[in-house]
């Protein structure tokens, strides 16, 4: 999308010179403030900030002492690649690391203007580059005000700021349904599962076995002679979701291994995050002739048409927190057995009419909840043109 927008009337400046910065300190306890707003508490999809922890919860550190008040700009100087903007509706602290700032709209700022501008590709590519420290690099206050851009009009701000506002509280809407709808979903999947009378072992339906190891020599960006696409942790999604923008290809992998096809699941086998142990993926087509990791199972389902039931068995929260808790080990990685994996009793309806009529009824509701995500995603890329149009892309 190209917004065509004339920029003759566009002035340049520096960002020093139409935003201040508030140094104003408070001991917290002792002045009754209730709030306090970390790194952790900023998202990086958005700019409004609607988390925070409470003063005297014994995890706020002592440097946080900088009071910030509603609709103050918060920016997260340390590891500005994670671009943490936010705007918060309610009074706090922040720590020495977050800077609260303020546009000066009698040098040409609108203060809703700023934190789409902080937001944007241009200066995230900017700090991300003056950032000094190795450890957590950070973006020190004098590189920052040195940042040059072109400034709009006040009033062609305004209308660019109403625009980006009105997306992000059209995103917080979406946000809101979409995990509404999906916890709608988990519920009625447990409770349709909970109420089928019969069982099988998992192991009489399925075999399943983990992804080959290999060292990172192994692997390369692109095809090389025998190498073999293979799917990894970062491949597999959080969400549910299989990523196959960024694909290692792997060589030397033996004969024997296996690959994704029609039949196919994904687990995460190995993780250090237990509530990611046991997560599970449905393989798209394009998928097809993939390897997987060795941090993760592939399972063939025996008979294929039972591969999407046995996927919404295993993604039910009941059973996904069974084999979080199942992961061997106390500390650092988990790992899940397949001996433990087979041996698990799943609700099993004799007649396959009885199982097409259970997904046909779960991947109703999911379809309406698949159609708000990719809304989601739809609008992320009209946010994300909208910032290149107005303040550039990065170079």
């Amino acid at each position: 999308m190209s917004l065509s927008l004339d920029k003759s009337t566009w002035k340049r400046v520096r960002l020093g010179e139409v935003i201040r910065r508030s140094r104003t300190q408070v001991d917290p306890v002792s002045s009754g403030v209730e709030r306090y707003v970390a790194g952790g508490h900023v998202d990086s999809e958005g700019v409004m900030i609607e988390r925070w922890g409470r003063v005297g919860d014994g995890q706020m550190g002592s440097t946080f002492r900088y009071v910030f008040n509603p609709g103050q700009v918060l920016f997260v100087s340390a590891r500005p690649y994670l671009r943490k903007v936010g705007v918060p509706d309610f009074s706090g602290v922040v720590a020495d690391k977050t800077y609260v700032l303020d546009a000066i709209p009698e040098n040409g700022l609108l203060q809703e203007f700023l934190p789409f501008l902080l937001s944007s590709e241009a200066f995230i590519e900017y700090a991300t580059a003056e950032a000094t420290g190795s450890m957590n690099p950070r973006l020190l206050w004098g590189p920052m005000q040195r940042y040059e851009f072109d400034l709009p009009p006040l009033e062609e701000q305004r209308c660019f700021a109403d625009l980006l506002w009105a997306v992000e509280r059209h995103q917080l809407t979406l946000v809101a349904e979409d995990g509404a709808l999906r916890a709608a979903l988990a519920q009625f999947c447990s409770h349709r599962f909970a109420s089928v009378p019969t069982t099988r072992r998992l192991g009489e339906l399925t075999a399943t076995r983990s992804g080959p190891s290999f060292s990172a020599a192994d692997v390369s960006e692109f095809p090389q002679g025998d190498s073999v696409p293979v799917l990894g942790i970062p491949n597999t999604k959080p969400d549910g979701s299989i990523d196959l923008s960024s694909v290692g290809y792997v060589s030397g992998l033996p004969q024997s291994t296996a690959k994704v096809d029609g039949a196919s699941l994904i687990l995460i086998r190995t993780n250090g995050n237990r509530d990611r142990i046991g997560n599970v993926y449905l393989p798209p087509t394009v998928a097809h002739g993939y390897a997987v990791s060795a941090f993760q199972f592939l399972m063939k389902v025996f008979d294929p048409a039972d591969r999407k039931y046995i996927y919404w068995v295993l993604r039910q929260p009941g059973m996904q927190a069974k084999m979080s808790e199942a992961a061997s080990g106390t500390t650092g990685l988990g790992n899940l057995a397949v001996r433990w994996l087979n041996e698990q009793d799943i609700p099993w309806p004799e007649d396959p009419n009885a199982r097409t009529a259970i997904i046909g009824l779960i991947e109703s509701q999911a379809a309406a909840a698949d159609l708000v995500r990719a809304e989601l995603s739809a609008l992320a890329t009209f946010r994300s043109s909208l910032l290149a149009g107005i303040f550039g892309s990065a170079k």
